[in-house]
């Protein structure tokens, strides 16, 4: 029975890869880019940017003002951090270069105290996790900047083949708007504006605008023309690395981590050790890099060359992690079409972007797809499952006692199947005698013995494999609860009672995965099946409680319930089986 059921999972993982082997999704056409440049006897006309109003995408190049109408951005400026934020961020920013410091989740926090046995045995942290005392950022808040990559910055920009003028923009002062813009009650969009001095005959302006009640940000870029020269431009704009993991141990980061991007309507991932220099994306609705839980994504609305993804290596300053170990940590951003810029024209670059939750109401504020990035196995059935169980936490308040209720809801369904199995597995148990009487009878004639065993099935009604059929039918919707529960960041920090605090986090004391091994172990005993094995097979399926035991102590708790659930579940229903009376059998 379990060589069937594992067969059935190999072989249905072995056709969903054959199946997009062979018939591979299209690839959609290439798209062209149109470059269009205003007559230079507009240069006196004001550029402005307005979101509700639809700008010609296809158009990146516009007339600036005059030199002699703009004030003069003094290069002698210092430095200082400002700020920008909305209900769900805020996101600082540092006027030397123009580039992100940090960008803080209001709503979610980096770490969350918790009961653990690391606490008193530091040994066991990289197996059940750390007890997360020490908080890891300022504030303890969400951070989506991992800050670790210095070289590359968030909002950096690359000259390509000019390290002079990537260098003095680094190292600009730029001049802000305000020091700190907060998003108020009214329905209009926070904005914040740097414009940096002149470097090497460049200026360059970045727009900042928060929009209400979303993790949504746009961007802008105006890349200025202040010489008397053409300017021929190669420019790389960059949009952060990928944020600092929360987790120091343990197997619940079970979901994608790394660069991530979406073009013909299917979702691409790739790993981050695969990424060699730099790995292209010429074709995408959005490109960014993912956790679990979190995801940082950026949708070009104007025109770009290509996307791309680069890894950069640092050493971990978590105490949770190895000391003096390289760690590969990957960042993306855009390249933007080769451009000779005349005088006093401008190019201008925009990009809608979104650094926050794997929430699907959030992930649809964005749109452009973004929340198929909150990826699932069999979403077919994981997708409902985490709608049931949104809906039962809505009346009772927890997501622990969610769980068990949607456990008690998924073996009530398949509560007709299971019950056929297990009359089917109490009737060959029955038969087990007479079946090794016959195996010994005909231990030298197969095709005897076939026939024999046969017709003492068809005598009694029994189905050989009755018992595993409606097993096998339970894995898809196993697989589905696991998924869904792995990635809901609503079970992020949610906590059960007593002990569990944290229901995305493994049961630090261990006392939910013993009571699921000594539950395993109890419905073993009591299922028929283990009687019809030979000594080899029991012998293997009496480890099996101690090997999975082992496994659920890193285990997301929430899962780890689920399971204990289920178990106990099977247990009662197994009582009920063994109590009714079957029929006698026929020789």
């Amino acid at each position: 029975m379990d060589k069937n059921t594992l067969l059935a999972v190999v072989l249905s993982g072995a056709i969903m890869v054959l199946w997009y082997t062979i018939f591979p999704p299209p690839e959609p056409p290439p798209r062209e880019f149109v470059e269009t440049v205003e007559q230079e006897g507009a240069a006196s006309n004001e550029i402005r940017r307005n979101s509700n109003e639809v700008a010609d995408k296809d158009s990146s190049l516009s007339s600036a003002k005059p030199l002699t109408t703009i004030a003069e951005v003094d290069s002698s400026l210092p430095s200082k951090e400002v700020t920008i934020e909305n209900e769900k961020y805020r996101l600082v920013l540092d006027t030397r270069g123009g580039i992100g410091k940090s960008l803080q989740l209001k709503q979610f926090k980096h770490t969350k105290p918790r009961l653990t046995l690391s606490t008193w045995f530091p040994f066991l942290t990289s197996f059940i996790g750390p007890d997360y005392q020490n908080e890891v950022t300022e504030e303890n808040r969400v951070q989506m900047f991992g800050n670790h990559l210095e070289e590359v910055p968030p909002f950096f920009q690359e000259f390509k083949g000019d390290p002079n003028t990537t260098a003095l923009f680094r190292n600009a002062v730029f001049a802000a708007s305000s020091d700190h813009v907060v998003m108020g009650e009214t329905n209009g969009n926070a904005i914040l504006k740097l414009t940096s001095p002149i470097v090497n005959g460049l200026q360059m302006i970045k727009i900042f605008e928060a929009t209400p009640n979303s993790y949504v940000l746009n961007y802008s870029v105006q890349l200025i023309n202040r010489s008397q020269g053409i300017k021929p431009l190669k420019v790389l704009y960059f949009f952060g690395e990928q944020r600092l993991s929360d987790d120091g141990g343990g197997m619940q980061q079970v979901s994608h981590e790394g660069p991530v991007f979406f073009f013909d309507e299917s979702l691409q991932t790739e790993s981050t050790d695969n990424i060699e220099n730099e790995m292209t994306v010429t074709l995408m609705n959005w490109l960014g890099v993912e956790d679990q839980y979190f995801i940082g994504a950026v949708a070009p609305e104007t025109p770009v060359r290509n996307g791309f993804f680069r890894a950069g290596t640092f050493f971990p300053d978590s105490q949770y992690q190895t000391q003096g170990e390289r760690k590969l940590s990957p960042y993306f951003g855009v390249a933007l079409p080769p451009t000779d810029l005349k005088p006093n024209l401008l190019v201008e670059s925009g990009f809608k972007m979104y650094y926050g939750p794997k929430a699907d109401e959030e992930l649809l504020k964005f749109g452009d797809n973004l929340v198929m990035s909150h990826d699932m196995t069999l979403e077919v059935l994981a997708g409902p499952l985490l709608d049931l169980l949104r809906f039962i936490y809505g009346i009772v308040g927890n997501y622990g006692v969610a769980i068990i209720i949607l456990t008690i809801i998924v073996r009530l369904l398949l509560f007709p199947l299971t019950f056929k199995g297990m009359k089917s597995m109490k009737r060959m148990q029955q038969l087990t005698p007479r079946m090794k009487k016959l195996q010994e009878k005909y231990k030298n004639n197969k095709e005897k013995l076939n026939k024999e065993m046969m017709d003492l099935y068809k005598k009694n009604k029994v189905n050989p494999l009755g018992g595993c059929l409606p097993l096998l039918l339970q894995i898809p919707v196993f697989f589905a609860l696991y998924s869904s529960l792995s990635s809901a960041v609503e079970l992020r920090h949610a906590p059960f009672y007593f002990w569990i605090s944290d229901l995305s986090q493994p049961d630090g004391l261990g006392i939910t995965p013993i009571l699921m091994g000594v539950s395993m172990y109890i419905q073993q005993k009591m299922t028929p099946q283990t009687a019809m094995m030979d000594s080899t097979q029991a012998k293997i399926m009496q480890m099996l409680p101690f090997i999975f035991t082992v496994f659920s102590f890193t285990f997301p708790s929430g899962l780890t319930l689920y399971w204990l659930t289920s178990n106990v579940l099977s247990i009662a229903q197994q009582q009920i089986i063994n109590r009714i009376k079957t029929p006698e059998m026929q020789h």
